[in-house]
């Protein structure tokens, strides 16, 4: 690898880390943290496990939000409850003990493009009579992708260019599934040298790597001392 390709320490990261180490031991187990329903291989139900880790009964429900990822990569969350059935929709789970809530599709299964929704698990915060203090309630979010009938995703590098802090290039998804940048063969043409990034490099580098069907998303990679030269990035099969 050249050794002009090194990644800036993510300050962000750090923070978060920082603060899930001091976060106080009262949280839950949530598995998995992400899942795929196929509605053309007929898998359209899947389970979703909570554990309450912590020394009191815990109440929550599941709520389904339809994910919408921005060109820029921000992403909004809209109502979906109307796409899922939940089952259990509200549990009181016992301290040590866990839960299986299962989540099945019951939208349009017609869909031509797979769709992404989050299942955020929520914790209902409870409060005794003549509480005055502060309740702390913890929600996690499962990544739900719903994959349309016989999708494929078809992306393609639409532009690359230099910027003050590296390079920004543009990718446009034809297809009617989900791509994930870290899971397709980036390269990466500076003058005369290449670099192939590998997919953890990748998810160290893309805040958000889903690059959504019928859709064009902009990225950046963040690179010091860059060759001169063309700048140019492209994209193959999975490694």
């Amino acid at each position: 690898m050249s050794a002009w390709f090194r990644f800036p320490i993510r300050l962000a990261t750090a923070l978060i880390m920082a603060l899930v180490t001091a976060l106080p031991a009262m949280a839950y187990e949530v598995e998995p943290m992400r899942m795929v329903l196929d509605i053309g291989a007929g898998r359209t139900t899947a389970v979703i496990n909570v554990r309450n880790t912590r020394d009191q009964a815990l109440p929550i429900e599941v709520v389904f939000k339809r994910r919408i990822v921005n060109p820029d990569g921000s992403q909004e969350f809209l109502p979906a409850e109307e796409d899922f059935s939940v089952f259990p929709p509200l549990a009181l789970i016992q301290p040590g003990q866990s839960q299986a809530v299962r989540v099945t599709y019951i939208g349009d299964p017609s869909v031509e493009n797979s769709q992404a929704y989050i299942a955020e698990v929520q914790e209902v915060p409870v409060t005794q009579e003549d509480f005055t203090g502060v309740v702390f309630a913890y929600n996690f979010g499962v990544a739900v992708y719903l994959r349309a009938d016989q999708a494929q995703a078809n992306v393609q590098v639409t532009g690359a260019s230099r910027t003050e802090y590296g390079v920004a290039f543009s990718v446009a998804n034809s297809g009617t599934d989900f791509a994930m940048l870290g899971e397709l063969d980036l390269r990466l043409q500076a003058g005369s040298d290449t670099v192939r990034l590998s997919p953890a490099q990748v998810s160290e580098a893309v805040e958000n790597p889903i690059i959504p069907p019928g859709a064009s998303r902009e990225f950046h990679l963040a690179i010091s001392d860059l060759p001169d030269g063309p700048i140019g990035v492209s994209l193959g099969r999975a490694f």
